[in-house]
């Protein structure tokens, strides 16, 4: 297994827009960096009340998430739009199925390749936003919270991956691309909706759109729901986005969601190895 993880790594490295994802990404937390810095500085220039302080944070915690997720996103679709198709085409698969393995393993030593640097990858970025924003803020953070936010956020991409790889099997490299990439926009959009609605109350048409998006593509659910967990939960995530207009999160995903999305990426694991089993290469 470690042998796929190294091989995932080393192909991934060999695209140049593995190069242009990270430098870009070191460009974001930098400038992220540079505004928090600047915000701090002025509230200390302009005092405020410790509740608009901690309101204040929130919010850039929020808005510097929003965008890590983005990023840790399109790091799945760039990575894993062409495991399968993208292999087949230039070769690199059939010397690979040639071996004495289940082509059923080798697909799930393929998703846990990807996985494993997309976890890395995202672990980066929501350490370097929240400790920028802790540390310059002094937003407060409890250990329970901060593991359930950041499992929760993991989570995200992982499904994303599930769902891409699922689709490499079927369509050509770019196709899945451009698929995997509308379903997750599909699914930002939803949420973003639901977010506007908040000033007029949720209409019944709009709450069935949100849900039906939800089952179909959990990504956005589940990064509010890490979201919601960092943030203290009910005690200060309501607070916190209530009034950010498309970013404001009217509800949250349940536990049983949570098992939901369990399932959904074991469904979608599975018939990735049947697909892939049944596949002529």
């Amino acid at each position: 297994m470690t042998m796929y993880i190294s091989a995932t790594f080393k192909e991934l490295t060999r695209k140049r827009v593995f190069l242009v994802t990270i430098v870009l990404t070191f460009v974001f937390l930098v400038l992220f960096a540079f505004g928090v810095r600047e915000i701090a500085g002025m509230s200390e220039q302009n005092p405020v009340s410790p509740a608009e302080r901690l309101l204040n944070s929130m919010v850039l915690t929020v808005l510097g998430l929003f965008f890590a997720q983005f990023l840790a996103s399109f790091f799945v679709l760039f990575s894993a739009m062409g495991t399968v198709t993208g292999e087949v085409e230039n070769g690199l698969l059939l010397a690979v199925a040639a071996r004495p393995i289940p082509r059923w393993k080798l697909y799930l030593a393929k998703w846990l390749g990807h996985a494993v640097w997309v976890s890395v990858y995202s672990t980066v970025l929501f350490v370097s936003v929240v400790w920028t924003i802790h540390s310059q803020t002094g937003l407060p953070l409890r250990a329970e919270e901060l593991l359930r936010g950041y499992g929760l956020f993991l989570w995200m991409p992982l499904l994303l991956l599930t769902l891409t790889m699922l689709g490499s099997v079927y369509l050509p490299m770019l196709g899945n691309g451009i698929c995997a990439a509308l379903l997750y926009g599909f699914a930002l959009f939803s949420g973003l909706v639901e977010g506007v609605t908040i000033y007029e109350g949720t209409h019944p048409a709009i709450e069935k759109f949100v849900f039906l998006t939800g089952l179909i593509i959990p990504t956005d659910s589940v990064y509010k729901r890490s979201l919601y967990e960092l943030l203290g939960g009910a005690d200060w995530a309501g607070l916190a986005m209530s009034d950010m207009g498309p970013f404001s999160m009217p509800s949250v995903s349940s536990n049983a969601y949570l098992v939901y999305t369990v399932g959904y990426a074991a469904v979608l694991l599975l018939l990735g190895c049947r697909a892939f089993s049944r596949k002529d290469l």
